[in-house]
Parts: C-alpha cells; sequence; structure tokens
C-alpha cells in the first residue's frame, strides 16, 4: 500500500463508510453498514481495528450511523461530530445503543483536528438533517475533500472544491430517471429539494467551474441504486471536466482501494 490511502468500503443509500489513512494508523468517515463488515473489509487490506484512531460522523441518517456505537463503545474508538448532531443521537428513538459520553468528540464546524499527521477539518453541508458535515483532510501538503449527501451548493463548498487536490463528491441521481422513476412524489421532491441531494448535473457543474489546477482525481460517491448509473455519472462529469481529469463511480457493496500520493 501507499502512504496514503483511500479506501471506500461502502457508499450509497444502503449504508456508507470510508477508511483514510496511511500504513501505520487512519480513521473512518461514517458507519453506515455494520461493524463486522468493515473489520473483515479492513482485515482484507492488513488494517486492524487498533490501527483506527477516530470515527468521524456526516450527519445522523442511518446510513451513515448503523454501527458508530460499536466502534465508540466496544473498541474506545473517539466518535466526532458536532454537539447538535450527539444532542439528535440522544433523542432518536431508532438509535437504541448511545455512544458513551467518554468517547464523545466534539468537532464543531470549521474546526479543526489532529490525528497524527493528518489535520480534519469540519464544514456545513446542507441535507435534510441537522448540522450536516462535510471533511477537508490534509496529508502532506495535499486535501481530500468529502461532501455526501449535499442539498444544494454553498459558497463554503465551492472554497473547498477549489482547495482539492482529491474530491469525494455525491453524484447522487440523475433528474430524468428520477422523476421519470417508480419513487413516489413525495420522495422524488424529497431528493430533489434544496436539502436532499446532489444530482450528476450539479455535482459536474460544481466541480467543473470551481477545480483548480491541482485537483488529481474525482471520485463519485452515494449513487442511487435506483436513479442513477455508475457509468452515467462518470460520463457527466468525465464530459463536464473534458475528460483531463480521473473520474470514479464509488461501488455501493463493494470496497475499492486507491493509493493517493
Amino acid at each position: 500500500m501507499n502512504d496514503w490511502i483511500f479506501y471506500s468500503i461502502a457508499s450509497g443509500s444502503s449504508g456508507n463508510c470510508y477508511y483514510i489513512g496511511n500504513n501505520q494508523y487512519g480513521f473512518l468517515i461514517d458507519a453506515g453498514i455494520s461493524a463486522r463488515s468493515i473489520v473483515k473489509y479492513l482485515k482484507s487490506i492488513n488494517i486492524d481495528i487498533h490501527k483506527i484512531r477516530a470515527l468521524f460522523i456526516t450527519h445522523i441518517h442511518k446510513d451513515h450511523t448503523q454501527s458508530m456505537c460499536v466502534f465508540g463503545n466496544k473498541w474506545n474508538i473517539p466518535v466526532y461530530a458536532t454537539q447538535t448532531f450527539f444532542s439528535m443521537m440522544d433523542r432518536a428513538n431508532y438509535i437504541h445503543k448511545k455512544v458513551a459520553v467518554t468517547n464523545r468528540k466534539y468537532l464543531e464546524h470549521e474546526g479543526r483536528v489532529q490525528l497524527g499527521d493528518f489535520h480534519i477539518t469540519s464544514f456545513y453541508i446542507p441535507h435534510d438533517a441537522v448540522d450536516n458535515s462535510g471533511y477537508i483532510i490534509e496529508y502532506q501538503g495535499k486535501k481530500l475533500v468529502l461532501a455526501t449527501d449535499v442539498g444544494h451548493v454553498t459558497p463554503r463548498l465551492t472554497q473547498a472544491v477549489r482547495e482539492a487536490d482529491y474530491l469525494i463528491i455525491e453524484s447522487n441521481h440523475d433528474i430524468d430517471m428520477l422523476m421519470n422513476g417508480s419513487y413516489s412524489e413525495k420522495l422524488k421532491i424529497r431528493v430533489s429539494s434544496n436539502m436532499g441531494h446532489m444530482s450528476n448535473h450539479e455535482a459536474a457543474e460544481l466541480v467543473s467551474s470551481h477545480a483548480s489546477p491541482n485537483l488529481k482525481q474525482v471520485f463519485l460517491c452515494h449513487l442511487s441504486e435506483e436513479n442513477n448509473t455508475p457509468e452515467l455519472a462518470v460520463t457527466t462529469m468525465s464530459d463536464a471536466l473534458q475528460h483531463k481529469i480521473p473520474v470514479v463511480a464509488l461501488k455501493r457493496k463493494e470496497a475499492c482501494l486507491f493509493d493517493l500520493l
């Protein structure tokens, strides 16, 4: 493995989990599938659970939080999110086990934390859950930006895209597939609203308009199984970038390992 790796374990409405680290240690962003599956995938690339220094959560929805309490409570891994997130967690009936207070780490938007040689900054992402976070990860002078479940583009997200050497961005749906598909009208409105999910076209317009010459690769995340295809998402983004930057669609239920530096 290279000295900086990005390991997409799961990406989509059925669960999300990403590992970012190096050969010695790293951290997770979201734990939206079973802890057993996450540990199995990590072991397949020789990452032991004791190498995980933290878990960062983007937002409260179950496909991002399913096993966060196992990591926090069983393995005493610090769980980072905003104070409002933890307040929501305490009130959420569907989260039966809560992260122990001793393992909660508050990281407010624009807050910054250091884990070894990694620096992680949180920033606000609009979505129909409270206090959603995107993350900017700095390592050896490079920046990886992760923004998922994006309702609409904000100046802060635009700024983050401009800073990115590597970008993980939501490309959830094709708007025609969504509107002509099987979703109920209520769900179509929710997904396409300015607090829902980012479409292929919106993601492509954002990146093509604001990416810097330093952008080396784009990873498309949280693709809809019903209202998108990997081929369509990649083509939309690649065409907008004039095929100058590699674009990869992350798989829903298949882990994918990438060397960054």
